[in-house]
């Protein structure tokens, strides 16, 4: 079912995509109790293509975890799934053990398709879950809160240091808060501009941010380009 055909309803299958069969088995009973059927996916596929061809015609819905390579030779993250999935219009939500290690790093890379990010534990609850499920259908519909409409704003990288998952850019977003760096993986900002990133300490480029977000983590970022110049005299 595609989500534009019609909204998720009561009964719509939704894929539980998990390498532990325990997380499997309680996402299960929070989709139950959600009014959905779980569909769980035991076996990760080592592409994103054979996880799609399993997902697609069989669920409504995606819930996916970020860590999924402790059962096999995975080369992907959660993110990207769910990322990749509302970006066919298959609804999908991020639930995670990692959601506050990861979302500076892994998780940022593909936040801004990420509607919403729930923490195993203290968002591990029905009617959570079916908020997510519904803010992620309105996104895949054009239909965004406030907190997550992107508008073009500078962003200056203050500094890089090597992190758990490589090279970090320390950034400041004055039209979120000025006196605040956010951590942004290096890769996203360098692949973008093709500049190293020790050239571009210093520098402001601009990006397309949701600078109404009410956290850090919840923010995101895209579409890097070299920002405006510092005027003359300053």
């Amino acid at each position: 079912m595609n989500v534009l055909d019609r909204p998720l309803g009561p009964g719509d299958p939704i894929a539980i995509i998990d390498d532990e069969e325990v997380n499997r088995r309680a996402t299960g009973w929070m989709v139950e109790e959600a009014d959905f059927t779980p569909v769980p996916i035991s076996r990760i596929p080592e592409s994103l293509d054979e996880l799609f061809a399993e997902i697609e015609g069989k669920a409504a819905a995606v819930i996916c975890d970020h860590r999924l390579g402790r059962g096999g030779a995975v080369s992907y993250f959660g993110a990207e799934v769910v990322a990749k999935s509302n970006r066919r219009k298959i609804p999908a939500v991020l639930l995670t053990s990692y959601a506050n290690s990861d979302e500076n790093s892994t998780i940022r890379r593909w936040r801004s398709e990420i509607p919403m990010l729930l923490s195993r534990g203290s968002d591990s609850d029905p009617d959570r879950l079916a908020q997510a499920l519904n803010v992620a259908e309105d996104e895949c519909r054009g239909v965004y809160t406030e907190a997550r409409k992107p508008y073009r704003v500078i962003v200056r990288v203050q500094d890089c240091r090597f992190g758990p998952e490589g090279v970090v850019a320390e950034c400041v977003v004055t039209a979120w808060q000025p006196r605040t760096t956010v951590d942004v993986p290096a890769s996203m900002i360098t692949d973008s501009l093709r500049t190293p990133i020790d050239q571009l300490i210093g520098k402001r480029v601009s990006a397309d941010v949701n600078i109404y977000a009410p956290t850090a983590g919840e923010l995101y970022f895209r579409d890097f380009k070299m920002g405006p110049g510092v005027p003359a005299g300053w």
